[in-house]
């Protein structure tokens, strides 16, 4: 048997054995663990985002029950209090977070709000007002789901021809493009979108593409269930690549839009393109306070406590498999030395 299946089996045995559970009464964790989610859709109806990222909707409803049966779930402005003014926190307690504005938001929303569970939605505000496309969906739905076979991106001297024979091509050119993307500024990250439009968008998809997003009276919903909202951008543009007025504007204007529609203080802001990519550094993190903000969240793999950046927050990424989650969450971190282990 390869050993990754073998590792998954025991992760799965301890999760059912209520190992997991045994260690968080016999070890309790005294920070909080930031849960990280993205989008929450079924797997053949996802188009706009990388799998590893999405739960279906059944798993998400797992992760709740289970976290709302075993853990405090509490709301990140609470958690965000506490560290501020040093207060202690409950034990065992978690904060549901996603990032990007996916319209599936909406569904893990209810969700939640089924468990009297509560949950912040950074949100992307540009796709939201429908002033563009969210750039990472519309890129990848139009390279999973274009008829054609080949894809040319051309920038100065550098061109590169991608091949989408099937799924396992279409995959690595959007993993090259997105790489290229978060590593440049926004006027390379506009050329390339729309060579990418020129040649694989017939017109039709256009309104498809930008529902994918939530919108207004979505997100107006979402907060009447109880959910809260945190800034993430006018376009999820890679903060450390753009120039400093470009990246100011993103972090400061997106905050006044989503004051300005929601009539409500936006004090929590959650930094845009994690990955393997410098996606946040000390300027930017400047930049957030300057604008404001009360706390920021990473994708830095990890807990948040006593000791945290409360600008610089670190969190617990999820996948489907909630026995994978629960790893992290007990086993490393009592057994690990830094509990922040893969």
């Amino acid at each position: 048997m390869p050993r990754q299946k073998i590792t998954r089996t025991l992760k799965r045995f301890f999760l059912q054995s209520g190992i997991y559970g045994t260690l968080r009464r016999l070890y309790p964790n005294r920070s909080v663990s930031i849960l990280r989610y993205h989008a929450v859709v079924e797997p053949e109806k996802n188009t706009y985002t990388t799998p590893t990222i999405a739960v279906s909707p059944k798993e998400f409803e797992a992760h709740v029950h289970y976290f709302s049966t075993h853990y405090r779930v509490l709301p990140l402005p609470e958690v965000v209090e506490a560290l501020w003014n040093n207060f202690p926190l409950p034990a065992n307690c978690v904060v549901f977070t996603f990032d990007d504005g996916y319209a599936d938001n909406l569904q893990a929303a209810r969700i939640l709000a089924k468990y009297q569970a509560s949950g912040t939605f950074f949100l992307t505000t540009d796709p939201i007002s429908r002033k563009e496309p969210f750039w990472l969906a519309e890129i990848t739905h139009l390279i999973l789901t274009t008829p054609h076979r080949e894809l040319t991106v051309k920038l100065g001297s550098w061109e590169q021809n991608f091949l989408l024979y099937n799924t396992r091509f279409r995959w690595k050119a959007i993993r090259e493009v997105v790489r290229f993307i978060k590593s440049n500024n926004r006027a390379t990250r506009e050329s390339i979108r729309e060579q990418i439009r020129q040649q694989l968008c017939s017109g039709i998809e256009s309104e498809a593409i930008l529902n994918l997003m939530l919108n207004w009276e979505q997100v107006r919903e979402m907060l009447a269930l109880g959910m809260m909202v945190g800034s993430h951008t006018l376009t999820h543009l890679n903060l450390p690549n753009a120039e400093a007025e470009d990246a100011r504007r993103e972090i400061e204007q997106s905050r006044k839009v989503l004051e300005e529609e929601l009539d409500r203080e936006i004090l929590h802001f959650s930094y845009p393109n994690s990955g393997p990519y410098p996606y946040f550094n000390k300027l930017i993190r400047a930049y957030v306070e300057e604008a404001g903000y009360k706390s920021s969240c990473t994708s830095e793999k990890g807990f948040a406590g006593r000791n945290s950046d409360l600008l610089a927050l670190r969190r617990v990424r999820t996948v489907p498999q909630l026995e994978e989650v629960l790893h992290f969450m007990e086993w490393d971190r009592v057994f690990s030395r830094n509990g922040t282990s893969p």
